[in-house]
């Protein structure tokens, strides 16, 4: 599905953004709902991981490594825009490659959903007190308010992806800004400060439970949990195909932008939870203050008015940015799907700004629907089938690394493959990982209090019969061309 004019390759995307804007790009996917919403909810799910929330925050950044290093080495030999999708096609099996392919992008848009929604909790804080307020905090405000910003990135990406990685990087800095902000109040509160506060704001009488110890479990599940928040690294590989020099650029990027994630994400972790006790935290939650259960909220109870304002306004702002990098990934995925001839050409076909608008326009709606289900079901389910499907697929680019390492029938005398392999930590890395993704999918496989039909793994098993079919079709359609679909997606894209 390459374009040529004699001898010289017409690339379908734009070769236009750098190293900072891979890095932020990275950050801009990760630094959002994860870390302002997510790492003070997951108390409402698994309440008895206890104090060990800030750390759980630590070790699942910790436990990327593996993953980066592996994604930083594919960088290197083989940047595309589908990134992990092309990788385990080439080094594993293009067919399991498509169907967690759409596992991924279904979880994804699941996550599309769920920032979609934590939007607008945001917002409702930021005109709290007033009519609007009150309206956006209901589902249909939430609806409302994520259909809004969803759109208007939509529209931002179909300007270019220029005009993305401007949008990201201005973005950095509210972002820096933001969490500085949250890390100097939360170390400099002392907790009486802040169950003062919040008795008062709340008339809650807080009081300490009796010691007991956290659960190991819990600690795993809050662990796979927060795969959600470190998900957006998949944000600088994904623009591996609109990269300025990508085989040395995306590396250096991917892991500057998981570096200042990490570092980030710990320090407001901790802060956060140096002035709130998680057990205080877990009573805001049953006594249905759970808007106040955010980094802004619990912020906005020992900050000045001012302050918290700005920062309730800064965190709406990042939650929105989110989606950004969230459609770009998706998009590209499509377009690489398209570009192996499984999906119809119009998703390889880039318009004149060079975006993918097909996929951009159908990520989007499904997006959507995930938004409304989060308003009026549930947002644990987007965010756990994100985590899934971020798993499944950092399990399988590990197993394909290790094909390439042992399996003499694999590809590993190509160019890209002894690129791949020539550094000594590769085999280390993807064991680590496979050690890694295996423990962290028994923990999240099932969610606590969810119906069958909206269990992760229920939705992951009706994509996978979905991506079958549609396998199935786009075989007929190479067996009309004179070859086999999995010779066909041996081949590497120019894109």
């Amino acid at each position: 599905m390459n374009q040529s004019t004699g001898h010289a390759p017409t690339y379908r995307l734009s070769k236009a953004v750098g190293l900072f804007a891979i890095a932020a790009s990275a950050v801009a996917g990760e630094y959002g709902a994860g870390i302002n919403f997510v790492s003070v909810q997951s108390l409402s799910v698994y309440p008895a991981i206890h104090d060990l929330v800030p750390l759980a925050m630590l070790v699942t950044g910790l436990l990327v490594l593996p993953k980066v290093y592996l994604y930083q080495r594919y960088s290197r030999v083989m940047p595309r825009s589908g990134s992990a999708y092309v990788w385990i096609g080439r080094s594993l099996d293009g067919r399991l490659a498509f169907i967690l392919g759409v596992i991924w992008w279904l979880g994804l848009c699941g996550s599309i959903g769920f920032l979609s929604f934590a939007f607008g909790t945001f917002l409702s804080q930021v005109f709290a007190g007033s009519a609007l307020g009150a309206a956006l905090a209901t589902p249909t405000g939430h609806v409302i308010a994520g259909l809004a910003v969803l759109w208007a990135i939509v529209w931002l990406h179909s300007t270019g992806v220029h005009r993305y990685g401007a949008f990201v990087v201005a973005l950095f800095v509210v972002i820096l800004v933001t969490a500085g902000t949250i890390i100097a109040y939360g170390f400099s509160t002392p907790a009486a400060t802040f169950l003062h506060a919040a008795s008062a704001a709340t008339g809650i009488t807080f009081a300490a439970p009796a010691a007991s110890p956290a659960s190991l479990s819990a600690f795993g599940a809050v662990c796979a949990l927060f795969i959600f928040a470190y998900g957006g690294l998949s944000a600088a590989p994904a623009l591996g195909g609109e990269t300025i020099a990508a085989e040395t650029t995306m590396p250096r990027g991917l892991v500057l932008g998981w570096a200042v994630a990490v570092l980030l994400f710990t320090a407001v972790a901790y802060a956060l939870f140096h002035a709130a006790p998680w057990w205080a935290v877990v009573a805001l939650i049953h006594a249905k203050k759970a808007a106040l259960a955010t980094a802004p909220g619990l912020m906005g109870l020992i900050a000045p008015s001012a302050i918290s304002w700005l920062l309730n306004l800064a965190v709406a702002i990042i939650v929105g940015k989110t989606i950004a990098p969230a459609l770009l990934v998706n998009s590209r995925l499509l377009f690489a799907f398209a570009q192996d001839d499984i999906l119809p050409e119009r998703f390889a076909t880039t318009s004149a700004t060079k975006v993918p608008l097909a996929g951009l326009v159908l990520t989007a709606l499904v997006g959507s629907v995930f938004l409304v289900q989060s308003a009026y079901i549930g947002w644990a389910l987007g965010v756990v089938v994100r985590a899934l499907s971020i798993l499944l697929v950092w399990l399988a680019v590990a197993v394909g690394a290790l094909r390439l390492a042992f399996d003499p029938n694999a590809p590993r005398h190509t160019a890209w493959a002894r690129g791949l392999l020539a550094s000594p930590f590769v085999v280390p890395a993807a064991i680590a990982s496979v050690i890694i993704t295996l423990y962290l999918i028994s923990t999240v496989v099932v969610v606590p209090h969810t119906a069958v039909w909206f269990q992760p793994i229920f939705q992951s098993i009706v994509a996978a019969i979905v991506s079958v079919l549609v396998l199935a079709a786009a075989a007929r359609r190479a067996r009309t061309r004179g070859e086999t679909l999995a010779t066909a997606l041996q081949r590497v894209p120019l894109e």
